[in-house]
């Protein structure tokens, strides 16, 4: 079960990280990314959230 917390994970070498819009996103190597991953902010103004698709 995919889930967002505020922070880097405690133990960051496990992650992959990209960064979005300036934001850093963590992703487990439990998440099969195989057939892509998009990951985007969705909204406008200061209602903007992070938004997670696969392809």
């Amino acid at each position: 079960m995919p889930t967002v917390s505020v922070g880097a994970p405690s133990e960051e070498k496990n992650y992959q990280v990209h960064d979005v819009d300036g934001i850093k996103v963590y992703i487990s190597p439990s998440v099969d990314t195989r057939n892509g991953l998009k990951i985007y902010l969705g909204g406008f103004g200061i209602f903007k959230n992070l938004m997670v698709a696969t392809h």
